[in-house]
C-alpha cells in the first residue's frame, strides 16, 4: 500500500469513528448526557486514556458548569480555569492545538487532584454560539500520539459539529 493510500485509509477510519460518536451525540437530549457521551465515545473509539473538560470559569458558563458538576461521571473530569490562563495556554482560536513538548504549563488544565503521566495532548476548543467556553482535552502517555505537525482538519470538523450541538442546548 502506498503512503498516500495508507493515509487515506487511516483518515477514513478516523472519520468512521467520529461518525459513531456523532450519531450518539445526536440522540442526547441534555448537556450532561452530551458531555458524558462525548468523553466516553472518545475513550472507546480512539482508546484515549485521559479525557476531560477544561472550561473557562466565568459567569456566562455558570449554568453549564453546575450541570457538569452534578454528574458523577463528569465532575471528576472537569477543570476550571480563568480566562487569562486559558488565553495564555490555548489562545483564542477555534482550531485544535496539539502539543507534545514543554507540557508543564498545560498541567494547569488537569482536573483538580488529578495527576496524569502524559507526553502529548490534543486541546479541542468548544464553543457555544460562537463564544469559546473551554476545551475538551485528550491526552496520552505516548509522545507521538499528538504532534503539532499533524493535520487537524478531521478533528476540527468534529469540533465544529460538537459546538453546533452545544449551541442547541443553550
Amino acid at each position: 500500500m502506498s503512503s498516500e493510500a495508507e493515509i487515506k485509509s487511516i483518515n477514513d477510519d478516523i472519520i468512521r469513528r467520529f461518525a459513531i460518536i456523532e450519531s450518539r451525540l445526536k440522540d442526547c437530549s441534555g448537556i450532561t448526557a452530551f458531555f458524558e457521551t462525548l468523553l466516553e465515545g472518545a475513550e472507546q473509539q480512539f482508546k484515549i486514556p485521559f479525557v476531560w473538560l477544561s472550561l473557562i470559569n466565568e459567569e456566562k458558563n455558570n449554568s453549564l458548569i453546575a450541570k457538569i458538576k452534578a454528574s458523577p461521571k463528569l465532575r471528576e473530569r472537569l477543570n476550571l480555569v480563568e480566562r487569562n490562563l486559558w488565553e495564555n495556554l490555548v489562545v483564542q482560536s477555534a482550531k485544535p492545538l496539539l502539543v507534545n513538548s514543554n507540557l508543564k504549563p498545560y498541567f494547569k488544565l488537569f482536573p483538580d487532584g488529578k495527576k496524569y503521566f502524559i507526553k502529548s495532548m490534543a486541546l479541542v476548543p468548544l464553543q457555544i454560539n460562537g463564544d469559546i467556553i473551554g476545551c475538551w482535552v485528550n491526552a496520552d502517555a505516548r509522545q507521538e500520539r499528538y504532534q503539532p505537525a499533524m493535520h487537524t482538519d478531521i478533528l476540527q470538523n468534529f469540533a465544529e459539529f460538537v459546538s453546533r450541538r452545544l449551541s442547541e442546548f443553550s
